[in-house]
């Protein structure tokens, strides 16, 4: 074989085979090609070496249906207001929203002649399901890399808390049949500062923010029932670690809302954008928010 016939095949094969590599590399991989594996790089937060998160979005509400149909409780316990004292008020409102046209506002505006505020909606779980209506039986999420939370909230009130006065906006029960304790998170200091109860311990950031009123906030939870911690992140700044101890090891109901000491009395709540994750990986990196529904991208 000549020289030049010689150089014209070694560019043909050349040619042929960088089309067969581009032609395996499809559009919706990214180039990574199929059945390849993607987890969060390190400086993600995570603990592996590519481009997104081993994650499963569960459940969202952006109200924007203007119904409790993706609720398991099909309301936020509006039976409650008489039982408020017949002054707590919840409904989906279009005053103003943190995403699309449509939120939910709950309001309180006397004290309750029981010792709690009632205005909160809940989602019960079998395995990853959303159970159509409460069981209070069998078990929830499985979750060994735990599972995150995120809401988007906008409060006024007119006092500061503290001295039993106390406003929960998440909670999270282990045990389908309430037989163990709850974790909430809510605000019970004048600080304002977002605080876990029912933990055994809470360490908190030496520059915690205060909860912002009058305007949109960001809250993601990461909860781990197997290893019994939470961490919780405001706008992105991180704000409390917590350690707790359950026999249950799964997650079965989470409730939102305006559940709140009976002695409140000026309470405007609004309430957006939330939603349940699990974790198919580790979230490693506790300084940095796991924001799935934003900066971290979620693989599945």
């Amino acid at each position: 074989m000549t020289g030049s016939r010689f150089l014209l095949l070694a560019i043909f094969l050349a040619l042929g085979c960088t089309g067969q590599l581009e032609a395996s590399r499809s559009p919706s991989d990214g180039g990574r090609g199929a059945g390849s594996d993607a987890h969060v790089s390190p400086d993600a937060g995570g603990g592996g070496g590519g481009e997104c998160m081993q994650a499963r979005r569960l459940w969202h509400e952006d109200f924007e249906t203007g119904t409790y149909e993706r609720w398991t409780s099909a309301t936020y316990n509006g039976d409650w207001g008489p039982e408020s004292g017949g002054c707590r008020e919840t409904g989906f409102s279009t005053e103003q929203a943190h995403g699309g046209t449509r939120s939910h506002r709950s309001a309180i505006q006397c004290p309750s002649h029981t010792d709690v505020h009632r205005g909160y909606g809940g989602v019960e779980f079998d395995g990853d399901r959303p159970e159509p209506a409460y069981t209070n039986a069998g078990t929830g999420i499985d979750a060994p890399h735990g599972v995150v939370v995120t809401f988007w909230r906008w409060l006024d009130v007119p006092y500061d808390f503290g001295g039993g006065r106390w406003l929960s906006l998440f909670t999270v029960n282990t045990d389908c049949g309430w037989s163990e304790r709850v974790v909430t998170l809510g605000l019970d200091q004048p600080s304002r500062v977002l605080s876990p109860a029912h933990t055994d311990r809470n360490t908190f950031e030496p520059d915690a923010p205060a909860f912002p009123l009058r305007q949109w906030v960001r809250v993601t939870v990461y909860v781990n029932a197997h290893s019994g911690e939470l961490h919780v992140w405001q706008d992105g700044q991180s704000v409390v670690h917590a350690t707790f101890a359950r026999p249950s090891t799964d997650l079965c109901q989470f409730h939102w809302g305006a559940y709140a000491s009976g002695d409140n009395d000026g309470v405007v709540l609004f309430e957006d954008d939330q939603s349940v994750w699990r974790l198919a990986e580790p979230w490693t990196d506790m300084r940095r928010e796991p924001w799935l529904d934003g900066d971290v991208p979620a693989c599945e």
